[in-house]
This record gives structure tokens, C-alpha cells and sequence, in this order.
């Protein structure tokens, strides 16, 4: 039995004889722990009695998996066709190898690629990059479940790039009535007012908020369906946008694509943003001043639709009581303590307070 590695290809190949007078067989890996897995599986099919045919290698290329993936799993996903179009551009970058032998070192050849960019493309960010990587093996992974493919995910062990986390920036109550007044005062578009204050007001996407129609109103809520996350919500609205968003819409049936006009006035009213955020930062505006007025964090996380708390807890440094122990608790307020106490005791032997204005004593009785 020999697992020797290919110094040209980098993959791996086995040579195992399966009991002392029986079949030998050969098989190439993309990595020895498959070899080993594959060795077991001889072993285990040995002692059953039942010698294993070793099966044809699967030559197929990425590009067969990404069309199999699509019509498995990729068809049910909201983003499937685009991120369908993402990877078969993938597989043309990394000239659509067979798809058992793509290694982790043909994606980093592809990111710096990516990375660097040319004449046509621009430069996509590491949490791009990140996307890219995490599309690519889920694609194999549903395949594996699948069984459409028997072999381990290539890129099982490929690491995620590590990226500062973005800065959840919101606007301020002043900065709220300055955007609304440049909005009400300059856009000529008739719809951008309510999709602003209707986000502000329940925490939802800019294109969520656009794409319902009157029917959507109902006894003073708003629902929210076709969602990112799937999932239908249902968001009390304040009296008096309820009713405007209502005659409104029985006028216009529906809201129209208003996010150029929402840009246009950000720009007008000065205020300013961390690159690559424009109208959801008004999700974080509400999200960062429900925690601000004491909002409930699991409430938040209902409202705002996430499927992952650990989405919502971004949010939860914005709560007046998050962290404030990191004043009462840590070694060096101890210390102030002890000092005060010392000090007022002190003072007192002597028969006196100290006049912290004045920095005079104080006599007593």
C-alpha cells in the first residue's frame, strides 16, 4: 500500500492490494485524506465479502456541476440565475477545469485576479472574495448531499479572507429632518418622501419598502413578503404615514423606483456616509434608535427579519445599558474607589470635608 503526492498536479494517488491475494487498486485524490477515506472504504467492502469495482473517475468539468447545481438547488434561490451567470464567469477565469481537481490554489490564482482587476473590471473587495469562495463550495457541498458527485469539496479548506467589519454609520435626529427637508423641498418625484420616512419608520429594505402596493396596508400595518430572508413580516405603522401612504397609493397603485431621487437628495443635504452605503443606512437608522430608546433586542431582531441573531446584535451596543459595567467592573475603578473613601475618611479625622469648589474646608459639627 503506498499514498505518494505529484509533485507536478499536487494531487494525490493510492496503490493498495485489499487482502493478501486480492485486487489491487489505484485511484487519484485531490488530498490524502480522501486516499486514506478510500482505503478504509476497500477495507470495510473486504470484509463483508463483497470486493468493490473501483468506479470511472468523474472527468466532468465545473461547469457541468454549476448546470447540475442550478437544476438541484440554484432554480428555488432568489439569486439563482445571477449567481448562476457569477459562476460559470468563475469557471471561464479558471479556464473550467475538471471539476475534482480544482485545488484551493487555482481560487487564490482567481482572486488575485479578481483582486487586481483590468481594463474592463474594477477591483472586487475581499468580502467579495469571500462571497465568490463561499458560492463555489456550497456548490459542491449540495452536490455531495446530493450525491450527484462522490468525491470531498476541493475547497473544503480554503480560508475566508479576514475583513475589517463595516461601520454601521445612522443619522442622527437632526440629520433626519435635514434629509426629509431636502427631500420635500427638492425632489420632483412623488414617491421618495413616503419609501424614506416608511423605512425610518419600520426598519425595512429600500426595495422591500418599493415593491408594495396598496393591498400590502392593512389595519394600520404594513407586510413584507418576497423578503431576503423569506419570511413574511407584518410591522405596525404610525396612524398618520398610514393613512398618507394610503390615499397615496390609490392614486399612484403603486410606488415607482424612486432610489436615484433618495441619492440625489442625500448628496444635496451634505450629509456624509462610509462608502457603499445610501438608502440602508435608514434600516440602521432605525435599528441603532430602537436600541437607543430602550428597544427589546429580540423584538429588533423580528422586525428587521434576520434569521440569525448574531445579525441583530450589531446593533446592541446602541442599548443605553450594553457595556456600561465596563465602568463599574474594571481594576482601575476599584482603585478610584478605595482613593475616594481614603480621602473622605481622612478629611473627616481631621474634622473636616473639602469644598470642591472652593477647595476650602468645610467644619462640621
Amino acid at each position: 500500500m503506498s499514498i505518494t503526492k505529484d509533485k507536478v498536479s499536487g494531487l494525490w494517488k493510492v496503490d493498495v492490494r485489499v487482502g493478501k491475494y486480492g485486487r489491487r487498486y489505484r485511484k487519484t485524490c485531490t488530498t490524502k485524506r480522501e486516499c486514506i477515506e478510500y482505503i478504509d472504504f476497500l477495507k470495510a467492502k473486504y470484509q463483508e465479502g463483497k470486493p468493490w469495482k473501483a468506479e470511472a473517475a468523474d472527468n466532468r468539468r465545473l461547469t457541468e456541476l454549476i448546470d447540475i447545481w442550478y437544476k438541484a438547488k440554484g432554480c428555488d434561490l432568489s439569486d439563482g440565475e445571477p449567481r448562476k451567470r457569477l459562476l460559470l464567469a468563475m469557471a471561464d477565469i479558471l479556464d473550467n477545469p475538471i471539476a475534482r481537481a480544482l485545488t484551493i490554489k487555482d481560487f487564490h490564482e482567481y482572486k488575485n485576479i479578481k483582486k487586481a482587476g483590468s481594463a474592463t473590471d474594477k477591483p472586487i473587495a475581499d468580502k467579495t472574495v469571500n462571497n465568490h469562495l463561499g458560492y463555489l463550495r456550497a456548490m459542491y457541498n449540495t452536490l455531495i448531499k446530493s450525491k450527484d458527485i462522490r468525491y470531498r469539496n476541493p475547497l473544503e479548506e480554503a480560508e475566508m479572507i479576514k475583513t475589517q467589519q463595516p461601520e454601521l454609520a445612522y443619522l442622527t435626529n437632526d440629520q433626519i429632518k435635514t434629509l426629509l427637508f431636502h427631500i420635500d423641498t427638492g425632489c420632483s418625484n412623488p414617491h421618495v418622501g413616503l419609501i424614506t420616512r416608511l423605512c425610518l419608520s419600520t426598519g425595512a429594505r429600500w426595495g422591500e419598502v418599493e415593491s408594495r402596493q396598496l393591498y400590502h396596508f392593512k389595519d394600520y400595518r404594513v407586510q413584507y413578503s418576497n423578503t431576503k430572508g423569506k419570511r413574511i413580516r407584518s410591522i405596525p405603522v404610525d396612524s398618520q404615514l398610514f393613512d398618507e401612504i394610503s390615499a397615496h397609493l390609490k392614486v399612484y397603485k403603486r410606488f415607482e423606483s424612486s432610489i436615484g431621487a433618495f441619492r440625489r437628495a442625500l448628496k444635496r443635504s451634505g450629509i456624509q456616509l462610509p462608502k457603499g452605503q445610501a438608502s440602508h443606512v435608514l434600516r440602521h437608522t432605525f435599528a441603532s434608535h430602537f436600541m437607543m430608546n430602550g428597544g427589546n433586542i429580540l423584538v429588533l431582531q423580528k422586525i428587521l427579519g434576520h434569521s440569525d441573531i448574531a445579525m441583530t446584535m450589531r446593533y446592541a451596543k446602541f442599548d443605553p445599558e450594553h457595556l456600561k459595567d465596563a465602568t463599574r467592573l474594571n481594576p482601575l475603578s476599584s482603585q478610584l474607589c478605595n482613593l475616594h473613601t481614603s480621602d473622605k475618611y481622612a478629611n473627616k479625622a481631621v474634622g473636616h470635608f473639602l469644598d470642591t469648589s472652593t477647595n476650602s474646608p468645610i467644619p462640621q459639627p
